[in-house]
């Protein structure tokens, strides 16, 4: 009994699925047909190109119109916005060096507190004989 309630409930999708595809065969049928014909063509070809011009005089005519009230146009935003992208990604890049850095640090921190000799400090006069030299900075042969 339930399998036939369903297909009442079902039934109207059903009808509904078959009119769309068949709807959407009839259309671009008659769409290709349309696109086929050369007259078609050059008469959408032109309307676009002045749906074209017509939206490129709007666009000029609104950006005098924001200039005049020192407002900002779309193409004004649309820099900042890639700017900001640029300086983002800047600020990634530096935000990634100074982790690199901070790790460098922790780790020769650890190190030198592991028991490395800290550097001799740097002075004009040669260390008097009781002090050691650190390595590497001996006399050059």
């Amino acid at each position: 009994m339930s399998d036939k309630r369903e297909d009442r409930l079902l039934e109207p999708m059903r009808m509904w699925r078959e009119w769309y595809q068949k709807s959407e065969k009839q259309w671009s049928e008659m769409l290709t047909d349309a696109m086929a014909d050369e007259k078609f063509g050059k008469t959408f070809g032109h309307l676009f190109q002045e749906w074209l011009h017509a939206q490129h005089m709007l666009s000029e005519m609104i950006g005098q119109q924001l200039a005049a009230f020192n407002m900002p146009s779309r193409g004004d935003i649309l820099d900042v916005r890639d700017r900001l992208g640029e300086v983002e990604d800047g600020l990634a890049g530096l935000t990634a060096e100074i982790t690199q850095l901070r790790r460098a640090l922790t780790s020769k921190t650890v190190v030198d507190a592991a028991g490395e000799r800290p550097a001799a400090k740097r002075t004009r006069k040669p260390p008097s004989a009781g002090e050691a030299t650190p390595p590497g900075s001996g006399p050059k042969h």
